[in-house]
């Protein structure tokens, strides 16, 4: 099982989360492992873990690394936190016709603060060329493989791309800061402008 990710921004949501218990693997909805092998000013993992469930728990999103007990299901998630705007999650649930199931999440509140509540939940079919788009993108950048922890962080404030998946059981995340290239952000503005069509002002695209 592939478990890796990047420790990212934030600086000011630090003081407003409670620390995980160290005896539990899970922080939420993220687990603690895949954090563990980061090494910071901050403790990563129990860091990490805690800012983003806490943001998909307010987005009324599933864990999907819990969805690997699921055998045949396949599914990609992106979670874009920026820090002074609203949180906002896309997931693509896969199925066995090669059709899918695109659904859009925002939280009211900001990415590097406290998350909000939900205002925005919608769903739509998606057709098999638009999930062969997507699936083109995981396997164009080597979603897969893609390497983790990378350490690209060169500031406090910005944004968090944050790419899970899961397939036959199988769960990986790249999380990048501020990404200019590469996965996370070709099928992360994929799945936010062209899929989801939310309408986010470039200057917000960070």
């Amino acid at each position: 099982m592939i478990l890796a990710i990047h420790l990212g921004s934030g600086e000011t949501s630090a003081k407003k989360l409670d620390s995980c218990d160290s005896n539990c693997l899970f922080c939420g909805i993220l687990p603690r492992a895949v954090f563990s092998k980061v090494i910071t000013r901050r403790e990563g993992d129990d860091f990490k873990a805690q800012w983003y469930s806490s943001q998909l728990k307010a987005l009324q999103e599933p864990s999907l690394f819990e969805l690997t007990k699921v055998p045949d299901l396949e599914s990609y998630r992106f979670l874009w936190l920026r820090t002074f705007n609203h949180s906002i999650a896309i997931r693509v649930d896969i199925k066995t016709d090669g059709t899918g199931v695109l659904t859009t999440k925002v939280a009211n509140g900001a990415g590097g603060f406290r998350p909000g509540v939900l205002i925005v939940n919608t769903t739509r079919i998606l057709t098999k060329e638009e999930v062969q788009a997507i699936l083109l993108r995981v396997s164009k950048f080597d979603f897969w493989q893609a390497t983790n922890p990378v350490d690209d962080q060169t500031g406090t404030d910005g944004s968090q791309w944050v790419i899970e998946g899961v397939k036959k059981g199988q769960y990986h995340v790249v999380d990048r800061w501020m990404p200019k290239s590469g996965i996370a952000r070709e099928l992360g503005l994929l799945l936010v402008i062209d899929l989801a069509k939310l309408d986010v002002p470039k200057k917000d695209i960070y």
